[in-house]
């Protein structure tokens, strides 16, 4: 009996032993929702004259969960070996698969990585070094500009834009990458100053390659310069095909053509539903005093409760009128309606085509019934959308 019991002790220590060996989430107590945070960086965020040999470490508050690293780091410039990413408890360890390149300013980035609950990290992180004497300075801050879905979580990346550039570059690794926030918002800091192409894209497969024919976003112009000196650049829907677009494709997960369409509606529809004339607002006019005038503007109401109705106006001097619309709340926005055809004309990769500028008004207007509405005031201009 005394060798049975001792026997069940030793399998008893050795199955809590295994236990403890495998990562899962604690049983008992409230429940834990507070995202895992940074104890400790190694480099040191902004060190100089780091060994190109260097193996990166990100310490937690709590154990991390190992499968959420998985495609969660980023390193910038590209490797061309890539790294090896590990996770020990609370520690995440990144290491070149080659030694680095000297002299050249590195951003580690670390999005979504989760504790053993769940829960992920609140924004991304980003490790900053360099091998050599200084760091990089160049920095360009922007925002993702999008006509309905959220501009939250897109890749935004740049590409150096130099004499050996073809336009397949855009579907390769980018020289740098960031990810947009909940307001669109993105922020590159410490880059090699230079002109760069800017594409920002939804990367729902987690590659951080674009794809032809993917929804992606452009600048207004080709080339983007970055300079010790912040500037803001937007980005605006665009194809990603390399040839041109017979048919219809979803740019801006709202039906946008990649030629030159209609986007929700933003146009003179060919043919509207009848209307009540009791039910019409007689006049609906206002507009924007920041605004300079622009001959191009042109002006959209979206109601809300019709969304394949809209009414389209000519600016005037940064102001609107609109006569015998539905009775009802709605959206507003304005764009610059470069090509004339009276829609918002996304923009194209290759062969380069600009798109077209538009600000969607975040406030929600009410045409009432045989009313006439005037100096209505809107909040129609850009923010500077920068991230610290």
């Amino acid at each position: 009996m005394k060798i049975y019991g001792y026997a069940a002790a030793s399998l008893s220590a050795m199955l809590m032993i295994a236990s403890c060996a495998n990562q899962a989430p604690p049983s008992g107590g409230p429940e834990d929702k507070t995202p895992p945070r940074v104890s400790a960086l190694f480099p040191e965020n902004g060190r100089v004259n780091v060994d190109t040999k260097v193996s990166i470490e990100i310490r937690f508050s709590e154990w991390i969960n190992r499968s959420s690293a998985a495609g969660a780091v980023s390193v910038y410039p590209a490797l061309p070996q890539g790294v090896a990413v590990r996770v020990k408890n609370n520690r995440l360890t990144v290491t070149p698969k080659a030694p680095l390149l000297a002299n050249t300013t590195y951003r580690v980035s670390v999005a979504a990585i989760k504790d053993l609950r769940g829960n992920a990290i609140s924004r991304p992180i980003d490790l900053v070094f360099s091998t050599g004497a200084g760091l990089d300075s160049g920095r360009v801050d922007g925002a993702v500009v999008a006509l309905k879905s959220k501009a939250a979580g897109y890749r935004v990346m740049l590409f150096r834009a130099d004499s050996a550039w073809t336009d397949g570059r855009y579907f390769s690794q980018p020289d740098y990458a960031a990810l947009s926030d909940s307001a669109g918002a993105f922020g590159f800091s410490h880059i090699k100053e230079g002109r760069y192409r800017i594409v920002a894209f939804a990367d729902q497969y987690r590659t951080g390659r674009l794809r032809a024919g993917d929804t992606c976003f452009t600048s207004l112009e080709k080339t983007v310069a970055v300079a010790k000196s912040p500037q803001t650049i937007r980005l605006y829907p665009a194809g990603a095909d390399t040839s041109t677009v017979k048919k219809r494709a979803s740019v801006d997960s709202v039906g946008v053509d990649a030629a030159a369409v209609d986007t929700v509606g933003v146009g003179t529809p060919k043919k509207r539903p009848p209307v009540d004339t009791a039910a019409l607002c007689i006049r609906l006019s206002g507009g924007a005093s920041c605004l300079e005038p622009d001959e191009k503007r042109k002006w959209v109401y979206r109601p809300v409760s019709r969304r394949d109705t809209s009414f389209t106006v000519a600016d005037s001097a940064g102001t609107f009128a609109f006569d015998s619309i539905p009775a009802s709340k709605g959206t507003l926005l304005w764009f610059i309606d470069d090509d004339g055809d009276n829609r918002i004309t996304p923009g194209r990769l290759s062969p380069w085509r600009s798109p077209e500028r538009f600000f969607v008004v975040p406030d929600t207007v009410e045409a009432k019934a045989r009313w006439v509405i005037e100096g209505l005031d809107v909040r129609g201009c850009e923010e500077p959308n920068r991230r610290k």
